[in-house]
């Protein structure tokens, strides 16, 4: 429970935001340098209104890369130092299945592949959906192996919000028949266990491809900001997301849109307090992120996207041990995490 509360802390701060092998890694470094050198398209004044223009029949494939590290020092009767790096690249197959009169599209989705690589403390796992597994690493990357090959829908907005994720059912079926014990679920059951998959994982990877847009026009250095309200342990949290427009540049004969965001974080609450006879303290929590977005004006889509946060907390812990006796100890984490989003 004690690893939990930093744990649980870290994670949902990083979900709030990005609600924002190395022959892969050259690919990106090459294409994040190909955007910042896009020659800029005089607007004239002009002002543009941001939207996703999407059409009946529409295919399209995106990578979405999340490379996760973190740093932990625990320190008690000794001292536990621990790194981790996790890199995870997805491939979406997506089409567009109908557009309704108020131009929200219901889109056919498929994660047509994953690759995992993970380093804890220079232990290495590898895991790669496409590959032939066996059913015991299939059920130590169930969460991926669930999600893999298995269509899904979402309705979206021409704002790029993500209203609802849909159809579910295979995925749960899925992901019961890779338990040592298959079990019996009732339909009460598969609907709350396809509520929770959309909400803890599939809505919030889909977000990530359609970036929410503003409601007003926009011109160069125009911005517009977004906030996420949240709560997290002893904290009251306002995330506030500020998205400029840098300029407006040429994609191949397309306007497209360069767009600057930051992300600054306030921190309300007691940073004391106590659960089940554990008494713990926070030290003011370091917040920071921000990063680049390419939108196509023209063509109405998310041409790339990079962003990244970096979170450093540290939590003094007082419990009773077996014995009775009072064991205090501090966990200091800092944990970064970047999203990549590329049009393929």
């Amino acid at each position: 429970m004690k690893s939990k509360i930093l744990t649980l802390f870290i994670t949902t701060f990083i979900t709030l935001f990005f609600i924002s092998c190395s022959s892969d890694d050259k690919k990106e470094s090459e294409a994040s340098q190909s955007y910042d050198n896009l020659p800029s398209v005089d607007m004239k004044g002009e002002k543009v209104t941001l939207r996703y223009k999407f059409e009946n029949g529409d295919k399209f494939k995106y990578r979405l890369t999340t490379i996760t590290d973190a740093d932990e020092i625990i320190q008690a009767d000794s001292t536990i130092k621990s790194r981790s790096n996790q890199n995870v690249a997805y491939v979406f197959d997506i089409e567009v299945i109908e557009v309704d009169a108020d131009k929200v599209a219901e889109v056919s989705i498929n994660i047509s592949s994953v690759k995992v690589n993970v380093d804890v403390n220079g232990q290495k796992y590898l895991y790669n959906t496409s590959s032939e597994n066996n059913i015991e690493e299939k059920r130590k990357f169930m969460e991926y192996e669930t999600i893999y090959d298995t269509p899904f829908r979402a309705r979206v907005n021409d704002k790029g919000e993500v209203i609802e994720v849909s159809r579910l059912d295979k995925m749960i079926d899925k992901m019961n028949s890779m338990q040592p014990q298959k079990q019996t679920l009732s339909a009460d059951q598969k609907a709350q266990l396809s509520k929770n998959l959309s909400e803890a994982a599939l809505r919030p990877l889909t977000q990530l491809l359609f970036r929410e847009l503003p409601d007003n026009s926009l011109a160069k250095d125009s911005s517009w900001i977004k906030r996420y309200p949240g709560q997290m342990s002893v904290f009251k949290l306002d995330n506030t997301a500020k998205f400029t427009v840098l300029d407006f540049v040429d994609l191949d004969g397309d306007k497209g849109a360069k767009i600057k965001a930051d992300l600054n974080v306030t921190w309300t609450g007691n940073k004391q307090g106590e659960e089940n006879g554990v008494k713990y303290s926070f030290d003011e929590p370091k917040a920071s992120g921000g990063g680049m977005i390419v939108f196509n004006v023209d063509q109405g889509n998310l041409v790339k996207a990079e962003t990244s946060t970096r979170l450093e907390m540290s939590v003094q812990i007082q419990a009773k041990d077996s014995m009775q006796k009072i064991q205090r100890t501090t966990r200091r984490e800092i944990s970064t995490n970047k999203n990549i989003v590329e049009l393929l």
